[in-house]
């Protein structure tokens, strides 16, 4: 051993660093069905949303949105890559390579009263 090596061998005890960069990229999934595009039970709120669709990339962080024009799976979005669904609370995670062509509805004004007579 050359007295490099030993030198380094008494800084770190013998023991080699066990910290790893990444090994890749991410993997990014495709976006999944959205489970009330079809058909949903009923809900309390009616949900308004805009005229024409904007993309991903023009939404700020906290705004409702749904992937379809009936206003159907309101999401709310995270951050640049993410949002979640306030009706299934499942996540949505949106692909770089989609981010400026991903068309969504922007809602616009919701209806949130329930009239509903309470159980006592």
């Amino acid at each position: 051993m050359s007295d490099l090596q030993n030198v380094d061998k008494a800084v770190t005890n013998g023991v080699t660093g066990k910290t790893r960069g990444r090994r890749g990229k991410k993997q990014w999934k495709d976006l999944t069905v959205d489970p009330l595009a079809e058909g949903f039970t009923e809900h309390d709120s009616q949900y308004c949303v805009g005229n024409s669709p904007i993309v991903w990339s023009q939404l700020t962080t906290g705004q409702l949105f749904c992937r379809t024009k009936t206003g159907k799976a309101v999401h709310v979005k995270i951050n640049s890559g993410r949002a979640i669904c306030l009706d299934t609370q499942a996540p949505l995670e949106v692909k770089p390579t989609i981010r400026d062509t991903l068309q969504v509805w922007l809602v616009t004004s919701f209806n949130s009263t329930t009239a509903g007579k309470a159980d006592f």
